[in-house]
Parts: structure tokens; C-alpha cells; sequence
């Protein structure tokens, strides 16, 4: 009877190893799948940012924008702040859903001293009314598309504004303490757009 024992016990080691081992497999293809989902999401996330770049050379000959100019704010919520503020219009063919432009702002040899990144499409700030206010979980999207031939106005807030920017800004009598590093020059590219 011994003999029967040690058989039992042995065959109970021997399923719980091969139940632990069956999980340990179920697990690592579980965590392979995930991987391979996460990877497959960030694949897709990567390839729709390259698309949206080359959309951007290929199309940025047909957007352009007119009265592009910085200053410091006289009135509303934005006063005394330094804004960016100019009109986007689309020359193109086709309809705008999303456009990411980067400003630059330059010295008199022609480097940059300063450049900002920016949606020009979602609400402008500083602007009056209801319109513009977009309530979380309760609106769709607040940015605007912007159509074939179409323009629209925009303005941001200048976060991080060097200070050789602000005075030049501030100084309105026209004498500067020394030479403004800024020229006053403005320049735009587009970075990415998505139709």
C-alpha cells in the first residue's frame, strides 16, 4: 500500500507543476497580445504624425496668413499679456480638419530668438460671447474646419516670452534702452496638417 501513496502524492506534484506551468504560459501570451496591441496603437499613432508632416510640405504652399503680428494686449482678459494674433486663410482644394503652425520670431541677422507651436483653429482666447466656450462632455469638438477659400481670425497668449521680446512689445515710445535684440520680424511654417 505504501507504493500507492507515493504514486498519489507524486501525481499531485506533478499536476500542480503543470497547472503552474500553464499559467505562467497563459499569462505570457496574454502579456504578448497586449504588447502586441499597444505596439500595433503606437505604430499607428506614429504613422498618422509622419502623414500629418508631409501632408504639411506638401500643402503649405496653399495656407497663408495675413496681419501676423505680436503685441501686448490692451483690452479684455488678455490685458497686458502678450499675445500672437493674425488670419489663416486656405488657398487649397481641400478642407482643413486640424493644422499645427509654428511661429518664429527673429533677429535682425535672421536667427530665431524665440518660436511658439499652436492649433490656430481652436477657439481664439480673449474674444466676447458664448460661442467660443467649449464645456467638456457636453460639446463635440471646438475647433473649427477651416474650408476651401476659407479664412479665419486667430490669437494666443505668448507663454514663456523672452524678456527682450516683452520690452520691445512694452515699448511704445519708439526708443529702446539700447539696440532691441528682436527686429520685430515674424516668421511662420506649417508643421502638420490633417485633412
Amino acid at each position: 500500500m505504501p507504493k500507492i501513496i507515493i504514486k498519489q502524492k507524486s501525481l499531485i506534484v506533478a499536476m500542480v507543476s503543470s497547472f503552474v506551468i500553464l499559467l505562467v504560459l497563459v499569462f505570457t501570451l496574454l502579456g504578448y497580445l497586449i504588447y502586441i496591441e499597444l505596439s500595433g496603437e503606437d505604430f499607428k499613432r506614429t504613422y498618422e504624425e509622419m502623414l500629418r508632416k508631409v501632408n504639411a510640405r506638401v500643402y503649405s504652399g496653399n495656407i497663408d496668413i495675413q496681419r501676423l503680428t505680436a503685441k501686448i494686449e490692451k483690452t479684455g482678459p488678455l490685458k497686458g499679456k502678450p499675445i500672437i494674433e493674425g488670419e489663416l486663410k486656405n488657398k487649397g482644394p481641400k478642407e482643413i480638419s486640424d493644422i499645427l503652425i509654428k511661429v518664429k520670431f527673429l533677429d535682425k541677422d535672421g536667427a530665431i530668438i524665440y518660436e511658439t507651436v499652436f492649433h490656430p483653429q481652436e477657439p481664439s482666447l480673449g474674444t466676447s460671447g458664448l460661442g467660443s466656450v467649449s464645456i467638456p462632455y457636453f460639446s463635440g469638438s471646438s475647433r473649427l474646419t477651416l474650408k476651401t477659400g476659407g479664412s479665419f481670425p486667430f490669437k494666443r497668449v505668448l507663454n514663456n516670452c523672452p524678456g527682450e521680446i516683452m520690452e520691445t512689445l512694452q515699448d511704445t515710445s519708439g526708443y529702446a534702452k539700447g539696440a532691441p535684440r528682436w527686429s520685430g520680424k515674424l516668421t511662420f511654417e506649417v508643421s502638420a496638417i490633417a485633412f
